[in-house]
């Protein structure tokens, strides 16, 4: 249960296929660890590239599932609820930290009870407001309540975009060379 750096980039792909008025108005995105099938390596060739470049079929082989990408209003409270499932997720109830888009911050204390883990709760550095309205972008499995996250169930005024996948080349292309994520966006603590 952590942050990825391929889980950052991911995330981050999902909020610039999301984040335009008119493909959903995303502040954040947010995915599931385990649509990420597979690792990016910098030294990997499977089709004649040059070490670095990205092939679709690799591309593929991170992300297979064809999910699409689901944009919906959650309040500050609901997205919240939702990172706090992150504690009981999962089949065999170990968890799953979700992978968060640059946009997002917080604290997660691992010492701390189930539903209050999350504190310091920020997107572009600024606190969220638990009565505020935030567009969240995930994947329409996360969306339907999948790996146990019920609470985005809640969510209001759906919109469905770009399969994951396709965002995910899309981002690659556009930003080329991308670099591994930071790993920076959730502190934990004990």
């Amino acid at each position: 249960m952590a942050e990825s750096a391929l889980g950052d980039v991911i995330a981050d792909a999902q909020l610039a296929a999301t984040a335009a008025p008119a493909y959903g108005g995303a502040v954040v995105a947010m995915t599931n660890p385990g649509g990420i099938r597979a690792d990016l390596s910098y030294a990997q060739i499977s089709g004649g590239e040059a070490p670095g470049q990205v092939t679709y079929a690799e591309a593929f082989a991170v992300q297979p599932f064809s999910n699409s990408l689901v944009t919906m209003t959650l309040t500050g409270a609901q997205l919240k609820a939702v990172l706090e499932q992150q504690a009981t997720a999962g089949s065999d109830g170990s968890g799953r930290m979700l992978q968060i888009s640059d946009s997002l911050t917080y604290t997660w204390t691992t010492s701390a009870p189930v539903g209050s883990k999350v504190s310091n709760l920020q997107i572009n550095g600024v606190a969220v407001d638990p009565a505020a309205s935030y567009r969240v972008t995930v994947n329409n499995f996360l969306a339907g309540g999948g790996d146990g996250f019920t609470a985005l169930l809640a969510g209001t005024d759906l919109l469905t975009g770009m399969i994951d996948l396709d965002a995910f080349v899309v981002y690659l292309t556009a930003n080329s060379p991308v670099a591994p994520g930071p790993m920076n966006r959730i502190t934990v603590v004990p």
